[in-house]
């Protein structure tokens, strides 16, 4: 099939998910701009047309994986509910996130050591990293100041919330025996019930 040429539009979304789908098969190092443009039936000068290397091609997937998501988490994180309502929708929020976008979180999660090894980039992928981070605190903070959780390290709470969600998208088969939706909810009660003031004490 003919590549289609540079003057033809291509949606940069398909661009996006086809550069995570090569990053995710090869790796980002192993993956060359030709590759993404085969993906998407592109000449790769068409593909330099929309993005001008690779290295802002990479950032463009990450910052569709985090940029989204910190959006609809801090929605939740602004509205009224409790605390652990709040927990309850956010986790349900980042499952699906990534079950849907399997290809761009696992980019996110394999691929970001890459970026942090590009100074010209790596402030802006950090930046959103943290603000993701900063509402999940937010959240578990405000539980612990209201007496719905226990006091405990939020920091290590946090990064390991963020270690066990992020994996969904590597483990997760839509054939599998539970959807989604209800891996969200076993994994929403699983760290609520961690949280509950006198959980885990001697």
């Amino acid at each position: 099939m003919a590549r289609k040429p540079a003057e033809q539009t291509v949606h940069p979304d398909a661009i996006l998910h086809a550069a995570a789908t090569v990053f995710c098969r090869q790796g980002y190092h192993g993956a060359t701009m030709a590759d993404i443009a085969a993906e998407v039936n592109l000449t790769a000068g068409s593909l330099y047309h929309h993005f001008p290397s690779k290295q802002e091609l990479l950032l463009a997937v990450l910052d569709a994986g985090l940029g989204q998501m910190i959006s609809a988490v801090q929605a939740v994180v602004e509205g009224d509910a409790v605390p652990p309502e709040k927990l309850r929708q956010i986790v349900q929020l980042h499952v699906q996130s990534e079950i849907d976008n399997v290809n761009i979180a696992a980019a996110v999660i394999f691929e970001s050591r890459a970026l942090l090894e590009m100074p010209g980039v790596r402030d802006q992928y950090v930046r959103q990293r943290d603000a993701l981070e900063a509402l999940y605190r937010r959240v578990i903070e405000d539980g612990i100041a209201c007496g719905d959780f226990r006091a405990l390290d939020v920091g290590i709470f946090v990064k390991t919330m963020f270690g066990a969600l992020n994996w969904v998208s590597v483990w997760y088969r839509p054939a599998g025996r539970m959807s989604g939706a209800e891996i969200a909810e076993e994994i929403a009660r699983t760290f609520l019930a961690s949280l509950r003031p006198g959980a885990g004490m001697p």
